[in-house]
């Protein structure tokens, strides 16, 4: 028989757990109100309000559990959400979502449904980025009109990308996909899983309707995924090593600083 990983969980260890582990951030009650939340930008997240970004379920709808075992399991990088993954075992993990859920009334309210899942997370496999792949990911980027907030090259300076940040009231902050620290991780699945399903509680919408064609998901994935620029010493002392051609693909680009007239091609 196939057991069910999740009956040696506990909601009552979770609770412990949450209290020792998580609730300096988001408080005893999860309304993200700890006392460590007044330093973090974005806040740590309002568990209450059942709202979650990183899903494989469709717009509005509730998470899977093993989405928040995911999400607990990795951590949200580039935020103060730590992957608790290597620190605890998979049964108290388990026992943290348990807890979690009961935090929000909609885990009672609305039952999950399995045509909810439009992303089968755990078997995503996406297909090698050649240069075909990022071409067509490129044109997708554009008929998409992304660079409306991501920018032209990614990096988080669209025109609409002045309507969100902390200096206009906002948690949500228009992504520079230049860094390549991605909260929901790094990987050509982790990005075709957003696309999907959007990003709950931000302004990132899902495609599963505006973008059918699943080749044209995985082309976009790949296709962000190489915006991605190396950084280091010499690049924050204004050495600026990685210049480029934007629109090539990533094989043709070069590390070396062009000359002062070189036409597309944008320092940091």
């Amino acid at each position: 028989p196939v057991l069910d990983p999740w009956e040696d969980a506990s909601p009552a260890d979770g609770k412990r757990l949450f209290r020792a582990l998580c609730a300096g951030c988001h408080g005893a009650d999860g309304a993200g109100d700890g006392i460590s939340a007044r330093t973090m930008f974005p806040p740590p997240r309002d568990l209450t309000a059942g709202v979650y970004k990183f899903r494989s379920t469709s717009s509005g709808t509730l998470p899977t559990r093993d989405d928040l075992l995911r999400t607990l399991t990795d951590g949200l990088p580039g935020t103060e959400m730590p992957s608790w993954g290597p620190q605890l075992k998979d049964e108290q993990l388990r026992s943290l979502v348990l807890f979690v859920e009961r935090l929000s009334p909609r885990f009672k309210a609305e039952p999950r449904r399995a045509q909810d899942v439009l992303v089968d997370a755990a078997n995503l496999s996406a297909p090698a980025p050649t240069p075909e792949v990022l071409a067509r990911g490129e044109q997708v980027y554009a008929d998409m009109k992304c660079a409306t907030c991501h920018g032209e090259l990614g990096r988080g300076d669209g025109d609409a990308a002045s309507q969100y940040g902390r200096k206009n009231g906002s948690n949500t902050e228009v992504f520079d996909f230049t860094w390549g620290v991605y909260k929901g991780g790094a990987s050509a699945e982790s990005l075709y899983r957003t696309f999907v399903t959007g990003l709950d509680g931000t302004p990132m919408p899902s495609y599963v309707d505006s973008l059918p064609d699943d080749a044209d998901r995985w082309a976009l994935a790949s296709y962000v995924l190489s915006l991605t620029r190396k950084r280091g010493l010499p690049f924050y002392l204004s050495e600026r090593p990685t210049w480029y051609e934007p629109s090539a693909p990533r094989s043709k680009r070069t590390d070396k600083r062009p000359s002062a007239n070189t036409e597309g091609v944008l320092g940091p």
